[in-house]
C-alpha cells in the first residue's frame, strides 16, 4: 500500500511527511527511533526515506543506499555514525540472526533494477539532497523540495518486488 509522501507532489511539509512515516513504523509495531537531544541524525535519516519516497521493506532499504550515496550532499564522517548507534547495532544483529548472512547479497541482487533506476534518477538531479537540511525545510512541502532539488521518486510499480525478503523486525 504506497504512502501518502509516495506521491511525487505531495503536498505535505517534511515535518508532515515525516510524521507520516512514523505513523507508518507504528502501524507495523516499529520502534521509532530518537535522536538524543544534540543530534538530527535520525531525523536526517528518517526525511530521506520521505523525500525519496521510501518505505522500510529490505528493499527500499537498499534503494534508499543507493539514493544517499548518489543523490545526497553529505560528510562521511556524520553519516557513519548512524551505523553506530546501539539501536542500529541491535536491529542490525537480529536480522542476521533471523535471515543469515547471504541476506546482504541475496538483498543486492534482488534489487540491481530497482538501484539502477535510483542512478539514472540521481543523474537527472538538479541538487543533491543535503543529507544536514537546514530546519527551514521541515515547513516547505515535499513536491517543492523535490522540484527544487530534481528528485523524481520511484513509481509504485518501480519499487515493486515480486517476492520481497519478509523478516519479524523484531530486536
Amino acid at each position: 500500500m504506497p504512502l501518502v509522501y509516495q506521491d511525487q507532489d505531495c503536498c505535505l511539509t517534511l515535518r508532515e511527511g515525516i510524521e507520516a512515516y512514523h505513523a507508518y513504523l507504528h502501524a507495523l509495531n516499529r520502534k521509532v527511533m530518537i535522536d538524543a537531544p544534540s543530534s538530527r541524525l535520525l531525523l536526517e535519516h528518517d526525511a530521506t526515506h520521505v523525500i525519496f519516497g521510501l518505505n522500510t521493506t529490505l528493499e527500499q532499504e537498499a534503494a534508499l543506499d543507493t539514493w544517499l550515496f548518489l543523490g545526497c550532499r553529505f560528510k562521511w564522517r556524520y553519516v557513519k555514525e548512524y551505523g553506530r548507534l546501539p539501536e542500529l547495532k541491535a536491529l542490525y544483529a537480529a536480522l542476521i540472526k533471523e535471515c543469515g548472512w547471504m541476506l546482504l547479497p541475496r538483498i543486492y541482487w534482488q534489487t540491481l533494477g530497482m538501484k539502477w533506476r535510483v542512478l539514472r534518477r540521481t543523474r537527472r538531479m538538479t541538487a543533491k539532497w543535503p543529507f544536514q537540511f537546514p530546519e527551514a525545510y521541515l515547513d516547505e512541502t515535499i513536491a517543492e523540495l523535490r522540484a527544487r532539488h530534481g528528485i523524481e521518486i520511484l513509481s509504485e510499480q518501480e519499487r515493486y518486488i515480486a517476492h520481497p525478503i519478509v523478516w519479524s523486525g523484531e530486536y
